[in-house]
């Protein structure tokens, strides 16, 4: 394979800011859907967290970061690690950023990056962490990073194709991986694989599958192997003391110096930050010191700290012996949501608004079965299920007659802005049928724009549309084609036949930046006189998505 025939890359297949933020987009989805698999390798489960959500919550603060940044892709590549290093969490996590910093660092002043510089990216990656970690061990992500980055390298020196380089390095991390047990005596003794080494693992293939066009798909895969709390020795150091994190400002930080104090306090020392921001972790039996000697440096912005010994014991017990078969949930009364959500952004904002998310990618195609797991995952007696999309209106319906005792009702919402009007109308305490009626309302005031850019030449509607040029639907329904976003969000707008006089949201995609999204929030404030904000959707397919109520 030559680098003209990369699909997913840029024009001869080079990877500039667009694609990276894309593929971060990708790799956070690819990761969700594994997390549950890697927090189910993990020999510490509770005391750092759970490695899969860390890295998957680190990632996506990386990859939100990143869709806020426009210009070139060093200046995509800084946000990412910007994101990376405030979102951090558990070693993993911690670990995790310090890749991005070193990769980021290497794209510094670089509009494009092709295999060698890819390479070169991985390769300061792997050298950052190791440098990094005050202890580093071997059969740890630290490993894996160190065989794929070697890997890109011998591969980014026999051809130019950036693919070619990605499988090399998924190959070499996934070989890393199998041998970790051999490394770690703790993971052979829990017949385990090193869980932040699959985690980069996962990471790696999220984004090879993006740029050779796969689809990350919908839906947590299957947990393959758990840790045999059993077989291990309760005396590891590990599980005893305060797992502390802390994220603090201040001037001239030494984050040298700050590894050195830490090392004094306790075990698994990170640090990662710059002069004027860091973020501590660390194993302790004295939190209170390590507080006490932020505060000393500047002033902290966040805190974490868990009791490893009790949380530890507690989850340990829980998965020993036979599982007995779980009573029946009590249900309150009242109303749960369901809302089916494309993009990382769109789905942590329906669930930040208390819906069950079923979580998909690429397209709006859930399973009756993802439906019905998800109403299984409620708590109220009676659930509104929102499918957000004609496609998966009949999925939504299906599920809905298959569940016996609950009352399920599906509002047909065909947008996912319809959807988060609809939810924000609910009342939790009252029935479905009391909610229904006022969620379809909410809907149907709702009006959605997208602006997306065309695969193909067509005519679409009334509208002809050339291959790569942009064009917007006003609910669902094409509009306007052309090569300016302004353009064509003045052109939706001026269709509303009954303007909104609330609120506008515009949702960056994917593609998307919060530069473009900023200026198209000022035409929509002038021509409707309405407030407007701006969040990170990660959509896939349209650039920006604009709810207007």
């Amino acid at each position: 394979m030559d680098i003209a025939s990369d699909t997913h890359t840029g024009p001869g297949g080079l990877v500039r800011a667009a694609e990276l933020r894309a593929s971060l987009m990708a790799a956070c989805d690819w990761l969700e859907r594994h997390r549950d698999a890697i927090d189910a390798l993990n020999v510490f489960p509770v005391p750092d967290g759970d490695t899969g959500i860390n890295m998957f919550l680190t990632l996506r603060a990386a990859a939100d970061e990143a869709m806020t940044a426009d210009g070139s892709l060093g200046d995509v590549a800084s946000a990412m690690a910007r994101g990376a290093v405030m979102g951090a969490r558990g070693n993993s996590g911690m670990i995790l950023a310090h890749l991005l910093r070193g990769i980021a660092r290497t794209l510094e002043g670089y509009e494009a990056v092709d295999a060698r510089l890819l390479a070169a990216a991985l390769t300061a990656g792997a050298e950052t962490a190791y440098d990094e970690v005050s202890n580093p061990v071997e059969g740890t992500i630290l490993t894996v990073a160190r065989r794929a980055a070697d890997a890109a390298r011998e591969a980014a020196a026999a051809s130019p194709s950036l693919i070619v380089t990605l499988e090399r390095a998924h190959d070499a991390a996934r070989a890393a991986v199998a041998e970790t047990p051999e490394l770690l005596p703790i993971l052979k003794q829990a017949s385990v694989v090193d869980a932040g080494g699959e985690g980069l693992r996962v990471l790696i293939e999220g984004i090879l599958r993006h740029f050779k066009g796969e689809p990350v798909g919908s839906g947590s895969v299957p947990v393959g192997m758990r840790v045999d709390f059993a077989t291990l020795h309760a005396e590891a150091d590990d599980f005893y003391g305060y797992c502390t994190e802390v994220l603090f400002k201040g001037e001239r930080l030494e984050p040298d110096a700050i590894r050195e104090r830490l090392a004094a306090f306790g075990s698994c020392v990170l640090a990662v930050g710059d002069s004027d921001l860091m973020k501590v972790h660390v194993h302790t039996l004295r939190p209170g010191a390590v507080l006490d000697m932020a505060t000393e440096l500047g002033e902290i912005v966040r805190v974490k700290i868990d009791n490893m010994q009790m949380q530890q014991r507690d989850f340990a017990a829980s998965q020993q012996g036979p599982v007995e078969p779980s009573a029946p949930k009590t249900l309150e009364q009242g109303t749960s949501v369901v809302a089916v959500a494309l993009g990382a952004g769109f789905q942590a904002i329906f669930a930040a608004e208390h819906a069950t998310v079923v979580r998909v990618d690429q397209t709006m195609n859930p399973s009756v079965r993802e439906i019905l797991d998800a109403i299984g995952r409620t708590d109220r007696a009676d659930v509104v299920v929102l499918p957000n999309d004609r496609n998966a209106l009949m999925a939504a319906q299906r599920a809905a007659k298959q569940v016996a005792g609950r009352t399920v009702e599906v509002v047909p919402t065909t947008s996912m802005p319809a959807g988060m009007a609809a939810l924000l109308a609910v009342s939790p305490d009252a029935p479905a049928t009391a909610n229904t009626p006022r969620m379809a309302r909410a809907a149907s005031r709702c009006h959605s724009i997208e602006i997306a850019r065309a695969v193909r030449t067509a005519r679409i509607g009334e509208v002809d549309v050339e291959e790569g040029s942009l064009f917007a639907t006003l609910d669902g329904r094409p509009v306007a084609a052309g090569e300016s976003y302004r353009d064509l969000v003045v052109a939706a707008a001026t269709h509303l036949a009954d303007p909104p006089d609330q609120v506008a949201t515009i949702y960056i995609g994917r593609n998307g930046s919060q530069q473009v999204a900023e200026q198209l929030a000022e035409p929509l404030r002038s021509l409707l006189s309405i407030d407007v904000e701006v969040k990170v959707g990660g959509q896939p397919h349209p650039d920006y998505v604009i709810s207007v109520e």
